[in-house]
């Protein structure tokens, strides 16, 4: 069974980010960097597992939703899941993984517009506050 496979069948009984950090970050992209969603496909989204309709990334919004991906990657443990998650995330968002570790931190350059800057803020204050309600280091 392939490491991919293995995750997909993981992700259907349990889930790899947590229903806090799901919500904070629903707050931040919801309708903003993917199409309008309910709360529960966008959770259901987030782990890799079925919608009861499809959640789209909006037109010119990749570059931002690189940025959510990394972030969120990065408050997934083990690691390895993380980047295993990642992955699968990019490919239900059409997003290729050479784009992705091309443009994953623009929103943090030093050329990055004032929105950038704004949206980098808001999904690193999505993740604190997540972790600060689960009481995690």
């Amino acid at each position: 069974m392939s490491r991919a496979s293995l995750l997909q069948e993981t992700a259907l009984w349990m889930d790899t980010v947590n229903l806090a950090l799901c919500l904070f970050i629903y707050e931040v992209c919801n309708d903003c960097q993917f199409e309008f969603a309910s709360g529960s496909d966008f959770v259901n989204f987030m782990n890799l597992k079925p919608t009861s309709r499809p959640v789209t990334v909006r037109p010119k919004e990749n570059l931002r939703v690189c940025y959510m991906v990394f972030s969120v990657s990065q408050a997934i443990r083990p690691r390895e899941r993380g980047r295993l998650w990642a992955e699968e995330f990019l490919k239900h968002c059409g997003i290729s993984k050479s784009y992705y570790d091309k443009h994953r931190s623009d929103v943090c350059g030093k050329g990055a517009t004032e929105e950038n800057r704004n949206f980098r803020k808001a999904i690193d204050k999505a993740i604190e506050n997540a972790r600060r309600l689960n009481n995690t280091p």
